[in-house]
C-alpha cells in the first residue's frame, strides 16, 4: 500500500514538474504574464491592498529573471556536481547513457560510443526509445560491433531508467558502470543508480554551448526539487544485500525485460521486417 503511494505521487510529481518547468521556460511570456497582473492590480486592487500585491508582483519578477541567469545556474550547478565522486577514467563492464530532450542531448551518445572504442567498457546500454536506433546506426558507422549495445524502451524518469536498467543488467550480472548524464542531472542518477547496487563511475557530459541561459536554470532548479522528493520517496536509500540475481528478480515484475529490452538482434529483426 505504501509503495503503491509513493509511485503515484512520483508519477504525478513528474507530471507536475514538468509542467511547471514548461510553463516558466519562456521568460517574455512569463515577464508579460507578470505585468499583466501588475496592471491588473493598479486597476481595480483597493488602496489598502495594492502595495503589497505590487511588492509581491516585483519580487515575483525580480526572483524569477535571477533564477534564469547565470548568477543563479552557475553556484546551483557546481554545488550539485561538488558532491560527485572524482571520474579517474577507470574501466566498467557497461557504459550507461541516460536519455535527455534534445535541445539538452549535447554529444552524450558519441561520448558513449567513444569509451566503448577505447575499451573502457565492453558494453552500451542507453535508455530511451527515440535514440535507439540512432545511435545503433552510429555504431556500424563506426564499424564497431552491435552484439554488446542494448536498451530499455521502459522509462521515462530516473527512477524508471535505473529500475530497468537493473532488471537486466542484474540478470547479466553486471553492476559495474560509467552513468553518463549532464551536470544537473548527474547527482540524482548516481544516487539512484547506487541505491540499487550498481557500483557507478560517474562521467558528467556537459550541456550544449547553443542549450538557452533559461533552459540550463531551470533544469537546474528542477533537480534540487528531484532531489528533495526521491529523498522523501526513499529512493536514495540502500538496498539490502540481496544478490544481484535476487534484485533482477524483484524489479522484473514493474521492468519485465523481455518487453523493456531492446538488443541488436531485436533491431536487425525490425529493420527486415520493414
Amino acid at each position: 500500500m505504501l509503495e503503491a503511494l509513493r509511485s503515484s505521487f512520483g508519477l504525478r510529481w513528474t507530471q507536475f514538474s514538468w509542467g511547471v518547468y514548461r510553463g516558466l521556460a519562456n521568460p517574455w511570456m512569463v515577464t508579460l504574464a507578470l505585468l499583466v497582473f501588475i496592471g491588473i492590480v493598479l486597476l481595480a486592487s483597493s488602496p489598502h491592498s495594492r502595495r503589497f500585491m505590487l511588492r509581491t508582483a516585483f519580487i515575483l519578477l525580480g526572483g524569477y529573471w535571477f533564477m534564469i541567469s547565470p548568477l543563479f545556474s552557475i553556484p546551483a550547478t557546481q554545488l550539485l556536481v561538488r558532491f560527485l565522486p572524482n571520474n579517474t577514467g577507470e574501466t566498467a563492464d557497461t557504459v550507461v547513457v541516460l536519455s535527455r530532450g534534445r535541445e539538452a542531448e549535447g554529444d552524450r551518445y558519441n561520448t558513449a560510443i567513444s569509451l566503448v572504442e577505447t575499451g573502457q567498457a565492453s558494453q552500451l546500454f542507453i535508455t530511451g526509445r527515440n535514440q535507439i536506433m540512432r545511435v545503433f546506426e552510429s555504431l556500424q558507422q563506426r564499424e564497431l560491433p552491435t552484439e554488446q549495445f542494448f536498451g530499455t524502451t521502459c522509462a521515462r524518469t530516473t527512477k524508471q531508467e535505473a529500475y530497468s536498467a537493473a532488471s537486466i543488467l542484474f540478470a547479466k550480472g553486471i553492476n559495474n558502470i560509467i552513468l553518463i548524464t549532464d551536470p544537473p542531472h548527474m547527482l540524482r542518477a548516481w544516487l539512484t543508480f547506487r541505491s540499487l547496487g550498481f557500483s557507478v563511475t560517474p562521467y558528467i557530459e556537459p550541456l550544449p554551448d547553443e542549450t538557452r541561459q533559461s533552459t540550463r536554470s531551470l533544469l537546474t532548479a528542477r533537480e534540487y526539487l528531484g532531489l528533495l522528493s526521491y529523498a522523501l520517496l526513499g529512493r536514495f536509500n540502500q538496498r539490502s544485500s540481496n544478490s544481484l540475481a535476487q534484485i533482477a528478480e524483484e524489479l522484473a515484475a514493474d521492468y519485465p525485460p523481455e518487453q523493456c529490452a531492446i538488443t541488436a538482434d531485436r533491431i536487425h529483426e525490425q529493420i527486415a521486417q520493414h
